[in-house]
């Protein structure tokens, strides 16, 4: 009896983790994250701001969650996309979803790529372009090819969320995957080729 009952409660605590960190992106959206606080945080959950200190510790440690959670949800899109396609239909599905999942969830998408988070938890966007440099081949410049890549992508699609007007998403994947494919194209003649055709965004 004493294992279902650690489990229940297991389920619990995550639930109410993902709870709390739905009820972050929710006050920190549109908001410097700084003048956030905790009591905002957990009035918008419903439950009491020691609980909420509980579970992240600091204002950095919600960051983290709701960045980690968005990232989490844009790389498993890209991954089942990446499987099932090959060279340029790889890069251009991958775009694809940058775009389609920024379009559905602007702020998600904003989290997803570290804005306004890099500034505060510098390590995450070191670990981030260390994960992509390694599809870069792991060497000195394929970590200056992986922080050109994310830069590339993250920044233009949130260019095309300040300035939708005159710029379908279909021209925008368009445009984006040109781009990208034409950067590899040119790291690759100076023998930065990545591993996989297509370098996750994140």
């Amino acid at each position: 009896m004493a294992n279902p009952t650690r489990t229940r409660t297991r389920l619990a605590r995550d639930e109410r983790r993902e709870q709390l960190v739905d009820a972050a992106a929710a006050v920190f959206q549109g908001r410097d994250p700084a003048e956030v606080t905790f009591e905002e945080i957990a009035d918008a959950a419903g439950v009491s701001r020691a609980l909420v200190y509980n579970y992240f510790g600091d204002r950095n440690g919600v960051l983290e969650a709701v960045y980690r959670r968005n990232l989490r949800l844009l790389r498993e899109r890209i991954g089942v996309v990446v499987a099932t396609s090959r060279g340029r239909q790889a890069l251009y599905e991958m775009v694809r979803v940058n775009v389609e999942f920024a379009a559905e969830n602007p702020a998600g998408y904003r989290y997803a790529a570290g804005e306004g988070i890099f500034s505060r938890l510098p390590e995450l966007e070191e670990r981030r372009v260390r994960s992509v440099a390694q599809n870069f081949g792991g060497e000195p410049d394929s970590h200056l090819a992986a922080r050109g890549w994310l830069s590339a992508i993250h920044g233009m699609v949130i260019y095309w969320l300040d300035h939708p007007e005159g710029l379908s998403p279909e021209r925008v994947i368009e445009v984006i995957t040109a781009f990208l494919g034409g950067a590899l194209e040119a790291v690759a003649k100076q023998g930065v080729v990545p591993r996989h055709p297509v370098t996750p965004a994140g």
